[in-house]
């Protein structure tokens, strides 16, 4: 979709990257990917679950979705401080958090992790360290990191992986160029980071989100959302490769110039953008071996900040190969995938109770 008039912005030219995509489209794509097949020949619906609720501490909005190793799942609300632990029949066991900017408390709850000994590890992106909770969600530790404003938490292995940029990038804008976004916690301390703030083309980062991060044995993948492929680390921040390339319907984003929003049109601007383009809104790992690229775009009908990205379709990738199985696997209409693990997860309502999570699973041939 092109548009017209003064400031108008233009397809993205930019000779590495895109160029590098198309070769990688050109060169890897196998003629044999099925294309479009129904979701029920790709995932086989196990359960839907439906989370019971306490009336007088019940869910505002659905946030950070993780299946426990024990059982059952773990929930954060998108706008309240609090999480909750459910078992996999949906009841609901235990919560905690409440409203504040002391130890223990929360203002907004940005990432939820599950640590190798059963630990609940909460970040809060005001927080200036992480609450450890114990398995049974009582208060154990926080971990001090003055140094980082955390906006996700990861586990990996037996580490854990966090989402976050320097304080000194969120208060200079000018330093958050080359700053490093993704960081390795071992112990209480960082012992490395990787992956740059994506700061070369205006806009971008809010009209895309958050970089997904998805973690598989002693790999681990990161992708900005508006672009492929996605990069592979291995346990010491090194890059090892990449993996994935776009569907045949995939729009990417136009490069859109500085100020172009700064006008008395900016309303219909900003819509025609968001009508414009698709993004990669998550990555999971589902079955151990596969990775599911979960493909959204944006809605139209919010065309403010914090934009809505609605989930459409997915495609499916062996995580060893890097062979794409499927792709453009269209979504329960209406549905959001929350998370991957065992099975893939998906809300069935977003947008008011009673809540339903159906747990899906590769079918066999697939995940053997």
């Amino acid at each position: 979709m092109m548009f017209g008039g003064e400031g108008a912005f233009t397809p993205w030219n930019g000779a590495g990257s895109f160029l590098g995509a198309c070769l990688c489209v050109l060169a890897c794509s196998p003629a044999d990917v099925p294309h479009s097949p129904p979701f029920d020949q790709v995932f086989r619906l196990e359960e839907v679950v439906e989370l019971a609720e306490d009336p007088s501490d019940s869910i505002a909005e659905i946030g950070q979705f993780l299946e426990r190793q024990a059982g059952g799942f773990l929930i954060s609300d998108a706008l309240l401080p609090r999480v909750r632990s459910y078992s996999s029949e949906g009841s609901l066991e235990m919560a905690f958090g409440r409203f504040g900017e002391g130890p223990w408390e929360f203002r907004r709850i940005h990432g939820i992790a599950e640590t190798a000994s059963g630990q609940v590890v909460v970040a809060s992106f005001r927080n200036p360290w992480l609450t450890y909770l114990g398995n049974d969600m009582i208060p154990d530790t926080l971990v001090p990191l003055p140094e980082l404003a955390v906006q996700g938490v990861h586990r990996f292995q037996q580490d854990l992986i966090l989402h976050g940029i320097s304080n000194d990038a969120v208060a200079t804008p000018a330093a958050r160029e080359g700053a490093k976004r993704f960081h390795l916690l071992t112990d209480g301390r960082l012992e490395w980071s990787a992956w740059p703030d994506f700061v070369d083309k205006p806009y971008w980062g809010g009209l895309g989100g958050s970089p997904n991060l998805a973690v598989a044995g002693d790999s681990v993948f990161i992708m900005e959302p508006l672009r492929y492929p996605a990069t592979v680390f291995n346990g010491a921040g090194d890059s090892v490769g990449t993996i994935g390339y776009p569907p045949p319907s995939f729009r990417y984003l136009p490069e859109i110039p500085r100020g172009y929003f700064a006008t008395e049109q900016s309303g219909s601007r900003v819509r025609a953008v968001l009508e414009s383009y698709d993004l990669v809104s998550r990555i999971d790992v589902v079955a151990n071996d596969h990775l599911v690229f979960t493909i959204g775009r944006p809605d139209p009908t919010k065309a403010s900040m914090p934009f809505r990205f609605l989930d459409t379709s997915v495609e499916v990738y062996d995580r060893q190969s890097g062979k794409k199985l499927y792709e453009e696997v269209t979504l329960p209409k209406g549905a959001k995938v929350l998370g991957g693990s065992k099975h893939l997860y998906i809300l069935l309502n977003p947008d008011f109770p009673p809540w339903r999570i159906a747990k899906y699973r590769l079918t066999p041939d697939i995940a053997s």
